[in-house]
């Protein structure tokens, strides 16, 4: 075994954390060449089991090997151990004959999401984010290939899971579900990714669990893991699934060869794991979003069944976002707003639109611009909207990335 030479030991409430050997810079700038880190992270409330990460740059020798075959070997005796004790938690995650734990009631698993700052958009009474009509592919203006990706790859699996399944068996010799675990939606903000999936979770039925931000970004040591690591369990304990909705996932799932704090180092490896640990017969659907798919880890990239890309609306999508929120302008005019809205999202083309009829109506009330010939307020025309357009393109960040491609998909 290797004997470790320095050590730190970090408690919290809810986790503690030993690190042995912990990475230190050398003279060549690298991290840790010369010794073995090894990472224990233990929770004190929740969970059983502990986690060991060893972190090495570079090669293993013949000792560092022998210490990792000793863990291994001592984990996995624990494991058989535990599973053969009676009333052992271990020996309820054996699947779903052995499942004894009381199963909350959906009000319960709403209340508790709720209370941990999660929006769930259910499906009927009993949700706290009824979805309305307005929530339907119709109202979300082209992308047109990312529709029919999404309904062939998560929408009709989660609406007839058995015939996925069933060719599934007919085609492999250990039968394994070929229904998507998780989906990465990839663009920029503003281009449809949330909305796409409260569509999903519409039209098959299922509560839309979004997850921001901050309610994984605890300052409390431990805290940020067990609160993502509630969200999934409470997922699981949906009866008819749900899909988990993870919004700049890119903040707190970055590649681990950066500079990486160990909070989010952390964070990682419970979406790794819940990913992985998906029961084949339960519902459940990751959807992550990001603007910055070059900044996630590689080994959650590989975890994501397909990748599908939300780029900057192509003038034809323009035009008939803008066609849903100025249904009064001509053909022509809609064309000359498209024109005036290039590398603009649908987000802020809708932006536009609803600061153009703010102008006008000011301009009615202060008697500047004349009403119709019935006597009715006049509408916007379209020098307005061109001229909220140019204000709009002033405050847009660089977006040259993503004018490059049209809105087209891309597979895992």
């Amino acid at each position: 075994m290797v004997v470790a030479q320095r050590s730190s030991c970090v408690l919290g409430t809810a986790a503690r954390q030993i690190t042995l050997n912990p990475p230190k810079k050398t003279s060549t700038g690298d991290l840790n060449e010369d010794a073995l880190c090894v990472l224990i992270f233990e929770p004190l409330i929740g969970s059983d089991y502990s986690e060991i990460e060893f972190i090495k740059r570079g090669s293993f020798s013949s000792k560092e090997l022998e210490a990792l075959i000793s863990a291994l070997k001592v984990a996995g005796e624990k494991d058989v151990k535990g599973s053969s004790g009676k009333g052992n938690k271990n020996s309820l995650r054996k699947g779903n004959s052995q499942r004894s734990k009381h199963v909350p009631s959906m009000d319960k698993i709403v209340s508790d999401l709720e209370a941990m700052g999660v929006r769930v958009y259910g499906f009927d009474e009993t949700s706290s984010v009824p979805m309305d009509g307005t929530v339907i592919w119709e109202n979300l203006a082209g992308y047109e290939p990312q529709k029919r990706e999404i309904e062939d790859t998560i929408l009709l699996a989660l609406q007839s899971p058995e015939v996925y399944d069933d060719i599934a068996r007919g085609t492999r010799c250990k039968f394994e579900t070929n229904r998507p675990r998780a989906v990465l939606f990839e663009g920029p903000p503003g281009t449809g990714k949330t909305s796409s999936a409260r569509v999903i979770a519409k039209q098959a039925g299922v509560p839309l669990l979004y997850v921001p931000l901050e309610v994984v970004m605890s300052k409390y040591y431990g805290e940020s893991e067990r609160l993502l690591g509630s969200v999934f369990s409470l997922a699981n304990d949906l009866p008819d699934g749900g899909i988990i909705f993870l919004d700049e996932v890119d903040s707190f799932a970055i590649a681990r060869d950066s500079e990486m704090h160990e909070a989010t180092r952390r964070l990682l490896s419970v979406i790794l794991r819940q990913i992985d640990g998906f029961e084949q017969d339960r519902r459940v659907v990751v959807i992550a979003a990001t603007n910055r798919k070059e900044d996630l880890d590689p080994a959650l990239i590989s975890r994501f069944d397909s990748i599908i890309c939300f780029g900057l609306p192509d003038q034809q999508t323009r035009i008939e976002i803008a066609a849903q929120y100025a249904k009064h302008l001509s053909k022509s005019e809609l064309v000359q707003f498209s024109l005036a809205t290039e590398e603009m999202s649908g987000r802020d083309i809708r932006d536009v639109c609803q600061q153009a009829e703010r102008h006008w109506a000011s301009k009615l009330i202060r008697g500047q611009v004349p009403k119709d010939e019935k006597g009715e307020p006049s509408l916007p025309p379209i020098d307005e909207y061109v001229s909220c357009a140019k204000q709009r393109r002033k405050s847009l960040p660089d977006r040259t990335r993503w004018t490059s491609r049209s809105p087209a998909l891309k597979l895992a």
